[in-house]
């Protein structure tokens, strides 16, 4: 997640969105998807600009090795305009996980055994 001055523009913000891709690329990673969530108000005043109230965000998603992650986050440290950044793993919801979970056994219950009588009736 790269949060950026809306002051810049979308061109600005388009074109190191674009060099982010590619050196993402260059580190052998592969680019998924990018999503624009525009400008947003921010919850506290960050470091680096402690005068923006807003943020444009950028979140980009993309698979590779464990150390792309290190390395896109050396790089965005000295990128500038880019207001602060966020390199999360996120775990894939696949149907194989779903079915490592152990399955939780629930009992139908009629609404009158709930109240004590049998048919549901008070």
């Amino acid at each position: 997640m790269l949060l950026f001055d809306p002051n810049l523009g979308e061109e600005a913000i388009d074109g190191i969105v674009s060099k982010v891709n590619g050196k993402i690329k260059a580190f052998g990673a592969e680019v998924d998807k990018i999503d624009k969530w525009g400008s947003r108000h921010l919850a506290s005043t960050l470091g680096k600009a402690p005068k923006l109230t807003q943020a444009y965000y950028v979140v980009i998603y993309f698979n590779g090795e464990t150390k792309v992650p290190k390395e896109l986050s050396n790089y965005l440290k000295v990128t500038e305009n880019v207001v602060r950044y966020s390199v999360l793993r996120a775990s894939p919801k696949t149907e194989k996980n779903l079915e490592e979970r152990p399955a939780t056994e629930i009992e139908a219950v009629d609404i009158g055994e709930i109240k004590g009588e049998a048919g549901g009736q008070s």
